[in-house]
């Protein structure tokens, strides 16, 4: 799987996991009963941090900066950033992620004017009073 899209499913399940159990998920066994969502980044996370213990000082570090801003947006990018360190290099992990991810899952966005797409062949605007126009060279 791509690393920018595995990126953009997985860190939205592991912040709703920090989010309901915050800097205790790195150490919680895994809870059946969380939500969906959360359930996931808690299994993602199981896995980022219990297959290769001594690569992941940096997400758990960004997990617990993560757990006590409770959800900030930088926390996020900072979470984004230490996976993508860790997942860059390593396609056996990114595989193994993405077999716990579901499959055909929708996209998500957080955060102020996000935009999540499968596919666009237009103008996508959230700016204020922004005027947007498409030629097509026929």
């Amino acid at each position: 799987m791509e690393l920018e899209l595995l990126l953009a499913q997985t860190v939205p399940a592991i912040t709703a996991a920090v989010a309901l159990y915050g800097a205790d998920v790195l150490r919680r066994t895994e809870d059946v009963g969380a939500s969906g969502t959360a359930h996931l980044g808690q299994r993602l996370l199981a896995r980022l941090t219990g297959s290769r213990p001594q690569g992941t000082d940096g997400v758990a570090r960004a997990v617990t900066d993560l757990a006590e801003s409770s959800g900030g947006e930088d926390e996020q990018a900072a979470l984004r950033v230490e996976l993508r360190k860790l997942l860059r290099d390593d396609e056996d992990l990114r595989r193994e992620l993405s077999l716990l991810l579901p499959q055909n899952a929708d996209y998500t966005a957080s955060g102020d004017r996000a935009v999540a797409v499968r596919h666009n062949d237009g103008i996508i605007s959230t700016g204020d009073g922004a005027h947007n126009v498409i030629r097509r060279q026929g």
